[in-house]
């Protein structure tokens, strides 16, 4: 980690890349050399797993391998038209030590952290199609287009900036959304509710839409029973819902706790409420 610091920050500053041109495909050698040392250090702490100091070496290079793309952005904004393509050569060798670390080491990444800019576009580039892929299907399959444009909004905002957790989240979250090989039992439009709450997709938008469907629901129930009937069935199906490690928004609690608490409410209220009526 040493030789690629000193590498990047000493001898890939545009100045001396000005100043010794010819020893551009040197330079790329010399990272390749390191990019394949640091992936030897990898292969032994996938064997270490355990090791509590394991997990302390993949964060620091996580952290490491984020400064070195950003630094390597940084000089090509300011380098001249014919160091640009030395820069990508640069930026993806490091890049690809990044996808290692989250295809064999996702548990120890730190999630809260940016993708740094460059790799930030290639994630968003290679989910694009997997998104639109994916939009298709709920929409053949019926699913409220407010519903599917929620799920969405959060990676194609102008202003998106996804950490290592939401490239991770949506990974997860789009395989599932279109395989649905479970909760068999729901219309499409349920299990792909219960996909995300499974997922904990802990958007305030989500919550609103997802309460508004329930209320639609029940208000189109006669009887008093009916209704916390049917609320009672959601509770007990969300009750149920495995456990899972990823969330939207990490920090920012559970979306399956916050719906749980508003069915509470709601047949509180409404028992109120015929009791007042009854009165």
């Amino acid at each position: 980690m040493d030789i690629l610091n000193q590498l990047v920050y000493a001898r890939l500053m545009p100045a001396q890349l000005s100043a010794h041109p010819a020893g551009l495909p040197g330079l790329i050698g010399e990272l390749r050399a390191s990019k394949l040392r640091i992936t030897a250090r990898l292969l032994e702490l996938d064997r270490q797993t355990d090791n509590p100091a394991s997990a302390i070496a993949i964060r620091r290079y996580q952290l490491q391998f984020v400064a070195v793309v950003d630094v390597l952005h940084f000089f090509q904004l300011q380098a001249g038209p014919r160091f640009q393509e030395f820069y990508d050569e640069a930026a993806a060798l490091v890049m690809e030590l990044i996808m290692a670390l989250e295809q064999y080491f996702p548990e120890h990444l730190a999630k809260d952290l940016y993708l740094p800019g460059p790799y930030a576009g290639h994630i968003l580039s290679q989910q694009a199609s997997r998104m639109r892929d994916t939009e298709t299907a709920l929409l053949e399959s019926r699913i409220n287009p407010a519903l599917v444009d929620i799920i969405f909004r959060p990676m194609r905002r102008a202003d998106a900036q996804p950490t290592f957790g939401t490239a991770g989240f949506y990974r997860h979250l789009l395989r599932d959304l279109r395989e649905q090989d479970h909760l068999y039992y729901m219309d499409p439009e349920d299990r792909t509710l219960f996909i995300l709450f499974t997922h904990n997709f802990n958007c305030p938008d989500l919550l609103r839409h997802a309460t508004t469907v329930l209320r639609s629901r029940t208000a189109a129930l006669r009887t008093l029973q009916e209704k916390k009937g049917l609320l009672s069935w959601y509770e007990k199906e969300l009750r149920h819902l495995p456990s899972n490690e990823y969330a939207l928004y990490p920090g920012k609690g559970s979306i399956r706790d916050q719906l749980l608490q508003w069915i509470k409410e709601e047949k509180q209220f409404m028992h109120n409420l015929y009791t007042t009526w009854n009165s």
